[in-house]
């Protein structure tokens, strides 16, 4: 007897992403890179996550146990900053004071950022706080000391000064990719995606026990799907850590614009202060003229001294209530006189500029602000931080299971 086939079975027969996108061969073929790029970034997925959830409330934490590096002096004045400079590198042989922050902020301690003299700079720079108005040392440790020092260095670094940056880039690069080919292959279909976005606990059908195996497999594909956007965005700012001139390219370009005057605004060479017999300025007289460039809505937050002598003044404010080194205003002081030499302000940068500005405080969780908004941000971001390593987990569970598991049987018959 002969069958006869309609038109609509044949379309319901036929694979597509629509109705059967297990069946297409281009996702096949993405599953076999999401497998095996998983199993490659699996390590680091477990570090850079669990690293980074613990990053995320880090200011928070030295708050909490250092709490005498965050309180106001109630000592009367007795030195001024270029004092404490000049006394700083005087008890540290081979040290220079290459920066300060905290400066401008009320009675708070200031901190010293040094580095060794002669020497290009490096991350681990050293940091010493120092109350402003008795000039008491309150600490002074390198960056990477300690433990969240120990795992900044191991997020941002792992623990391999500029290889591991370029490592964790290229790596972050492979996370983006098992996001996007994840999202992909969470796809079941018109009639199923609706069931594929809630984690159910399954039973075996024989026997009244918990399906394991299909409750690992539901936690690998949910909790991708949910956390998806969050690491891609993560995943994205941290390859701009390695790459940055790549991934502001992309960004600039992303938003319409010519990324070539984007890199000519952005490495703009600061201008080189004129010869002068005048004498150098000293600290507080540079920063007071940091003072009168910069408005008021963005006060002063770093200042860099010159590398060499002769050099000028670098300044950096920060606008009021903005996030994280989203807003701010860079200046070039000439050292002998003051005077503006370059004055750049990030909110008149273009599109693109202004997007990467905004990178380190999507990266790490802050851009929910200072109130209850932020806290809830900041939890939401530690969750993200551990999808990595739970995904990880799960991946590599499904991979002993359907291919280890029975390989390792067969070679024990």
């Amino acid at each position: 007897m002969q069958t006869v086939v309609t038109q609509t079975e044949k379309v319901a027969a036929k694979p597509s992403w629509l109705r059967s996108p297990q069946r297409v061969w281009l996702r096949r073929v993405i599953f076999q890179v999401h497998l095996w790029l998983g199993i490659v970034v699996a390590l680091y997925s477990i570090v850079i996550g669990l690293s980074g959830s613990a990053l995320v409330f880090k200011e928070q934490i030295q708050h909490a146990t250092e709490p005498e590096l965050y309180r106001a002096s109630t000592a009367p004045r007795t030195v001024t900053l270029d004092q404490m400079v000049h006394r700083i590198e005087a008890d540290r042989p081979g040290w220079r004071v290459s920066g300060l922050q905290h400066f401008d902020e009320g009675n708070v301690p200031v901190t010293a950022l040094m580095g060794r003299r002669g020497a290009p700079p490096t991350p681990n720079y050293r940091a010493v706080i120092f109350d402003r108005n008795s000039g008491q040392i309150l600490r002074d440790r390198m960056r990477f000391d300690g433990v969240l020092g120990w795992i900044t260095n191991l997020h941002f670094y792992l623990l391999a000064g500029k290889p591991g940056i370029m490592i964790s880039g290229w790596m972050a690069l492979g996370l983006l990719i098992l996001c996007l080919s994840g999202v992909v292959l969470w796809w079941p279909g018109v009639k199923r995606w609706a069931g594929a976005l809630i984690l159910r606990l399954h039973r075996n059908r024989h026997r009244d026990t918990l399906n394991w195996k299909r409750l690992n497999w539901d936690m690998h594909s949910v909790v991708g799907f949910w956390c998806s956007l969050a690491l891609l965005a993560v995943s994205f700012t941290g390859i701009y850590f390695a790459f940055p001139k790549t991934v502001r390219n992309i960004t600039v370009l992303a938003t319409g614009e010519d990324p070539r005057k984007a890199a000519a605004e952005d490495e703009a060479a600061p201008k080189k202060p004129a010869p002068s017999k005048l004498p150098a300025l000293t600290v507080d007289q540079a920063i007071d003229a940091a003072r009168r460039a910069l408005p008021a809505e963005a006060p002063a937050g770093y200042f860099a001294t010159p590398y060499k002598p002769g050099g000028p003044f670098f300044v950096t404010g920060y606008y009021r209530g903005a996030l994280p080194y989203s807003q701010l205003i860079r200046v070039t002081l000439d050292p002998h006189t003051g005077s503006v030499l370059d004055y750049s302000d990030s909110t008149k940068s273009s599109r693109g500029l202004r997007a990467v500005q905004y990178f380190f405080t999507v990266h790490f969780g802050s851009f929910g602000g200072d109130g209850a908004l932020g806290i809830v941000v900041r939890i939401l971001w530690v969750l993200v931080g551990i999808a990595p390593a739970l995904l990880a987990v799960t991946g590599l569970i499904m991979y002993w299971n359907r291919k280890l598991h029975p390989m390792w049987r067969r070679m024990k018959a």
